[in-house]
């Protein structure tokens, strides 16, 4: 154990010993205080400015963890921290946990920063309660194998069910003036303020010429609502405290009280439509952001440390930042259909090697935890620990155990 202290205090020594922490600490506050945005009455753009603030800390991560090994190789120290009673184990995690540890700091020191700005509170979002999927999409391929239209001999019914699904997830349906739509929600188990969301880009045309009207439901509460604030993102109509009554569903009922023919109203049910119910404090919702940004950091850090291992430092720097390049392209790709994928050997290799270098980080973008910290959606505990078990632990575990098979020892100069 005191080997290891000694590790990670010479990896804390060697991350805050060059100009690149200060250089970060500067460029925090650069993005967090001094860069103006719009529609926020402080200084900066929150959201903005902390993405950038992320994008600096993944960065910067990547290397000072590249430096843990390689400059010991570079000045052919490794044989000598080899030779002493210490395991090879020991001196990874400890040269990673001593670089980590300025970067927590920073984190920390971001977080205090936006305790002091205005955060929403996390809610929860609850879809409304539709037909099962699963269903629905055998009763379409029932109807398409009835009509002749299903392919034969081309794909197995397990994927042929998979693109129904998919299709049924992302169906489109309009409202009309004359067709209100009702949607049901489960019950919630507390009180307190909710509101009803309709996202996506759900407004065609003359925006202006728009005027819905909501009739929310929950026990013996039935009110009317007339939403505003239609932006092109679609709007979120806040209930009235004492609206919901625990254990009783809420239903609302969506419709057009024009007949105009110059807009139209389109969206996904199944993945616009929601209800936001009382989740988490703004600082429970805070503490979450800042661990998930943790375990980002240190994904980048272990990254850089195990080339180290095996690379110079300006190759480990390179690679490293093409390596995390890659993996957010191929994480931020939309996901390839069944159509796509049976078009040919190629598209169907892509696929596969696309879904096999984000596998690690499909959790992280699916959670979306700086988007959902500034608009006020929960981050759920349960889903931070999804990351930090399927990709920050085992990102970790893999470099410790690779990373000192590949540092070689240092040849005479």
């Amino acid at each position: 154990m005191r080997t290891l202290w000694a590790e990670v205090m010479l990896g804390w020594r060697r991350a805050t010993r060059g100009p690149l922490l200060g250089a970060t600490l500067a460029a925090l506050a650069l993005c967090l205080f001094l860069i103006p945005g719009r529609h926020d009455e402080g200084l900066v753009l929150t959201g903005y400015g902390t993405g950038l603030a992320w994008a600096i800390l993944l960065v910067s991560a990547l290397w000072c963890g590249g430096t843990a090994y390689a400059l010991d190789r570079e000045r052919h120290r490794l044989t000598l921290s080899l030779t002493k009673p210490l395991r090879r184990w020991t001196l990874w995690w400890g040269r990673f946990l001593g670089t980590l540890a300025p970067f927590a700091a920073a984190i920390a020191l971001l977080g205090v920063c936006l305790a002091f700005r205005p955060l929403p509170a996390g809610r929860d979002v609850v879809a409304p309660i539709l037909p099962d999927l699963d269903d629905a999409a055998a009763q379409e391929l029932a109807t398409l194998r009835a009509q002749g239209r299903a392919p034969k001999g081309i794909v197995s019914d397990r994927r042929l069910l998979r693109a129904i699904r998919d299709h049924l997830r992302t169906r489109y349906c309009e409202l009309f003036p004359d067709q209100p739509r009702t949607y049901r929600f489960p019950a919630p188990d507390r009180q307190g303020a909710a509101a009803f969301r309709l996202s996506g880009a759900p407004f065609l045309g003359v925006r202006n010429a728009l005027r819905l009207e909501l009739v929310a439901t929950c026990g013996p509460n039935t009110l009317t609502l007339t939403p505003d604030r239609l932006t092109d993102i679609g709007f979120v109509q806040p209930l009235p405290d004492g609206f919901l009554i625990p254990g009783e569903p809420v239903s609302v009922t969506l419709r057009r009280a024009d007949d105009t023919k110059v807009a139209s109203v389109i969206y996904r049910e199944r993945m616009d439509v929601a209800l936001l119910l009382p989740g988490q404090p703004a600082w429970a919702n805070l503490a979450a952001f800042c661990l998930t940004l943790l375990l980002t950091v240190a994904m980048a850090t272990a990254l850089g440390t195990a080339l180290g291992c095996a690379f110079s430092l300006p190759v480990t720097l390179f690679v490293g930042t093409v390596a995390i390049l890659s993996a957010t392209a191929a994480a931020l790709s939309p996901p390839t259909t069944v159509a796509d994928e049976i078009a040919n050997w190629w598209t169907r290799l892509s696929a596969h090697i696309s879904l096999l270098v984000a596998q690690p980080f499909r959790g992280l973008v699916a959670l979306n935890p700086l988007g959902s910290l500034m608009s006020g959606i929960a981050i759920p505990p349960a889903a931070v620990a999804r990351v930090f078990l399927t990709a920050a632990l085992p990102w970790a575990l893999v470099f410790s155990l690779a990373a000192p098979l590949s540092a070689v020892t240092d040849e005479e100069p």
